[in-house]
């Protein structure tokens, strides 16, 4: 052929793939955000199966104070906290723990028993630093019985892994929110789906590793453990020496003994930090387990702040519609977008003003060892999470911990559009795509939708999402036209044809705000009893739910209703003014993401 005749073939060609390329649909951007206590059968769950597991598992772990384990216990890089009991006092205690025990392997409540009993003086108060382990902080329990775990290894040094019992769980909630995120990785490849997991958050990032592993493979898809945490991104970037990742453990995330324990995921993990496998290439959805959100963003943002290059990656593969994101717990709140919650009572969130501060250590009242932000004290960080829920604060464990004015007076310090409050054993799945945002509710119940508008202080727009209906915004449309507000949205809810009308039914009596799912119960009633305001008192003030104009309710499948628009108000007693924008802790702050 001449070349002649070729270049009008070539240019038609290259006409087509560019109608095809612009005729291809925008990618989806998919998230799942979890509310925790996902209730899977396993091992170490026995309480979540419809019977106990038989045959060969993992057992709970054990411990034994000898003189490794003292030896190890004392390292001083896992005394770092202000306050620690100094070294001469940490080896009286642990030395006088020994003689109590007799150097018996014992289970972890034997064991945390035997610390928590030994006091070096005639008399010890109940938080008394001659009783060392009533003022020590989470994280230093934690580091000691790390130390002290004695490996359940075979006579060929082989660990007997968690096994996952999803078809045995006596609550299905959690199970059908991790098959509808398989489900999701599915749409994204012809074959089996594989996952990432990502366990950074967890105070031992090794040990949940073989429960997601073994339950994400047993709901049909292949799963494999992403080993990044604060100290493997340490190692990664900021050394550039993978050797140096066993003492990264011990100083970064206070954990000795891992290389005995763990002897497998240690050298795995210790491979991928040099190697660098391309993880993101061959997945089709990375899941970030529960535990503490502040411990997941350590391991993709730097300590000067910047995004490493695991969160750079992530974020492009996320964008493209090749991933799809989600989590449980941690792993759904450090989703946030814009300002991240780390910590906070309900009661003190509605008390005080919120705090621009990396969240206290947990256990650190007990010892007076809290410094300038109190342990209950609410915590934002405003650079925000992993970024992946669009302009959103994300909260979960959210009706049974009563978080619904927790989540409002956050997203009124960070001037935020959207929250979302995910109920355990439940999720809400949100899915972006070519200006259009689709929200649904998995699960046992659902979760909670808080829009924000402009000159909104104590007050959001709200849906309590059960499973059946859909939140649909439509964006980027001209503001006061076709309904959208100034803000260019259109918000829409759609519910599935032949779902029932709520129907009357029993709750419970309710008292304050501050109850364990009152504010859901109220949403609950006004779904089948519209018109009226709801009220709680939520001292200094109370909480009001009201239905807003075109309020709809619907009962679901599982016996959850749903309803929205509402109004959520706190009405503060006596006019007191609200708080103002956060206080910065008093407190420098030599690092926006110190280690924990």
């Amino acid at each position: 052929m001449s070349v002649s005749l070729c270049r009008p073939l070539l240019a038609a060609l290259a006409a087509g793939f560019a109608a095809l390329a612009s005729a291809a649909p925008a990618p989806t951007r998919d998230l799942v955000l979890a509310g925790g206590s996902l209730a899977i059968c396993s091992d170490l769950a026995p309480r979540a199966c419809i019977a106990p597991p038989s045959g060969a598992g993992r057992a709970p772990a054990r411990f034994r104070l000898d003189d490794e384990g003292i030896a190890r216990a004392l390292q001083a890089p896992l005394w770092t906290h202000a306050g620690a009991p100094d070294a001469a006092l940490r080896e009286r205690w642990l030395e006088a723990a020994r003689g109590s025990t007799r150097g018996e392997v014992l289970e972890a409540a034997a064991m945390e028993d035997a610390l928590a009993a030994t006091c070096l003086a005639e008399r010890c108060d109940d938080t008394d630093p001659a009783r060392p382990w009533s003022v020590l902080l989470d994280a230093e329990r934690a580091a000691v019985l790390a130390a002290l775990e004695v490996p359940a290894l075979d006579g060929q040094g082989q660990r007997p892994r968690e096994r996952a019992l999803p078809e045995a769980s006596r609550d299905g909630g959690g199970v059908e929110v991790l098959r509808a995120f398989v489900d999701a990785a599915q749409a994204r490849t012809m074959g089996r789906p594989k996952i990432a997991v990502v366990t950074a958050s967890a105070f031992d990032p090794m040990d949940p590793v073989d429960f997601y592993l073994d339950v994400f493979r047993r709901l049909g898809a292949d799963a494999v453990w992403w080993p990044v945490d604060g100290a493997a991104a340490e190692a990664r970037f900021e050394r550039g020496d993978c050797t140096a990742l066993p003492a990264l453990r011990v100083q970064r995330l206070k954990l000795a003994n891992r290389e005995a324990v763990y002897p497998d995921l240690a050298r795995y993990q210790e491979d991928h930090c040099a190697s660098q496998p391309a993880i993101l290439l061959q997945v089709q959805g990375v899941f970030f387990a529960g535990g503490d959100q502040w411990r997941h963003r350590q391991a993709f943002f730097q300590s000067d702040g910047r995004p490493n290059a695991w969160w750079r990656e992530l974020q492009q593969a996320h964008a493209a519609g090749h991933v799809v994101v989600g989590g449980t717990s941690a792993g759904a709140a450090v989703q946030s977008a814009s300002w991240m919650l780390g910590n906070g009572d309900v009661t003190a969130a509605v008390a005080r003003s919120a705090r621009i501060a990396p969240p206290p250590e947990p256990g650190c009242a007990r010892g007076g060892r809290c410094g300038a932000v109190p342990e209950d004290a609410l915590t934002l960080w405003p650079d925000g999470g992993l970024r992946f829920a669009d302009d959103a604060i994300v909260d979960t464990h959210f009706s049974e911990r009563a978080r619904e004015l927790r989540l409002l007076m956050a997203m009124q310090a960070a001037d935020a559009r959207w929250g979302y409050g995910a109920d355990e054993t439940s999720a809400l799945r949100v899915r972006e795509m070519d200006g259009r945002r689709e929200i649904d509710a998995l699960g046992a119940a659902g979760g909670w939708v808080f829009r924000r508008d402009a000159g909104m202080r104590d007050e959001v727009e709200a849906w309590y999402l059960a499973p059946g209906a859909r939140l649909v915004v439509e964006q980027g449309l001209p503001a006061g036209r076709d309904g959208a507000d100034a803000h260019g949205e259109r918000v829409r809810l759609v519910i599935e044809s032949g779902t029932a009308p709520a129907k009357r039914r029993r709750l419970p009596r309710l008292h304050s705000a501050f109850e364990s799912g009152a504010l859901r119960h109220l949403a609950q009633r006004l779904a089948w009893r519209c018109g009226r305001v709801e009220a709680l008192p939520a001292s200094p003030g109370r909480a009001e739910l009201t239905c807003a104009e075109g309020a709809r309710g619907w009962a679901a499948g599982n016996g959850m209703h749903g309803i929205g628009p509402l109004r959520l108000r706190f009405v503060r007693a006596g006019g007191s003014p609200p708080p103002g924008r956060p206080a910065r802790a008093r407190r420098d702050l030599p690092s926006p993401h110190p280690p924990r």
